[in-house]
């Protein structure tokens, strides 16, 4: 397995197949311009990767992020985005993702990493349990 920053259209489609575990609507057309148009505004991607020899180097895990400043934690990481294919969970996928996003707050100069989870999302909940983070509040929505 191999983590690797996202930054071709190519990358970005690969990533497809995984966010569409979480995210029941999203547009398969549209993806790719989408991530594109995120990644103008700040948004960075990482995905591991599978061996070549292994599914031809298929997408397992994917991480997106942004520098954001909050009033509360000052400079931070936010993870926007973070799956593992629910076939290789176990395998070390997570916590590869997370010393990505590690790294990234070292170079951005960040004291916090945030971010939410749907409540449903109790795989994840473990993996950032076991990161050492803390619930430090709600997400909440209201459709308009």
């Amino acid at each position: 397995m191999q983590i690797k920053e996202i930054q071709t259209r190519e990358e970005i489609f690969k990533t497809f197949a995984v966010l569409l575990q979480i995210y029941d609507d999203l547009n398969r057309d549209s993806y790719v311009e989408d991530i594109l148009n995120m990644m103008q505004r700040g948004y960075r991607m990482a995905a591991v990767f599978e061996d070549k020899d292994v599914n031809d180097g298929r997408c397992i895990g994917i991480t997106g992020v942004r520098v954001v400043r909050k009033l509360h934690y000052g400079k931070a990481i936010e993870i926007e985005d973070f799956m593992i294919d629910r076939e290789k969970r176990g395998l070390g996928v997570g916590k590869m993702l997370i010393r990505w996003i590690d790294w990234q707050a070292t170079i951005f100069g960040c004291k916090n990493i945030v971010g939410n989870l749907e409540t449903k999302r109790l795989e994840s909940q473990k993996i950032f349990s076991r990161e050492k983070f803390i619930l430090d509040g709600f997400f909440f929505r209201k459709c308009c």
